[in-house]
């Protein structure tokens, strides 16, 4: 009672896998005696031979753990990453903002060249964090 054939064509047929063929326990004697592909269709059609449903992996629900972490702590690579990101977008609008100020400085006669390029420095380095630093120095002055 070998239906290793019958089972690889129907799943050929089905184009599934051999796991998910299932044969009606009734009509076994019937599926042995299908030699041909057409013989296969037809107990096809007539339900001896079906699919299977895909047999999933189970996930572990969320509630197992609590708190904060319910599905475990979320810190790989792309977490770093994205906190990388958001500090260097972050830097680049307080950097734009410094050096337009700068520069407006600069236009309007209060500081020249040389304490424009020392002060953009500063602000590169981050003595400078904000705006409001750079004129409590300009008042020191």
């Amino acid at each position: 009672m070998r239906l290793e054939t019958q089972k690889r064509i129907s799943a050929d047929i089905l184009g599934i896998g051999k796991k998910r063929i299932w044969f009606d326990p009734l009509r076994i004697s019937d599926i042995q005696e299908a030699i041909t592909r057409q013989d296969l269709k037809d107990l096809i059609k007539e339900g001896a031979i079906k699919k299977m449903p895909v047999q999933g992996v189970k996930r572990r629900s969320g509630k197992t753990r609590e708190g904060r972490y319910a599905k475990g702590r979320r810190r790989g690579m792309g977490k770093i990453r994205k906190r990388i990101q958001v500090r260097k977008k972050e830097y680049v609008w307080k950097i734009r903002k410094m050096r337009k100020y700068l520069k407006m400085l600069r236009r309007e006669g209060k500081i020249n060249k040389t304490e424009h390029t020392k002060m953009r420095r500063l602000a590169k380095s981050g003595i400078y964090s904000n705006i409001h630093k750079i004129k409590e120095v300009m008042k020191a002055k």
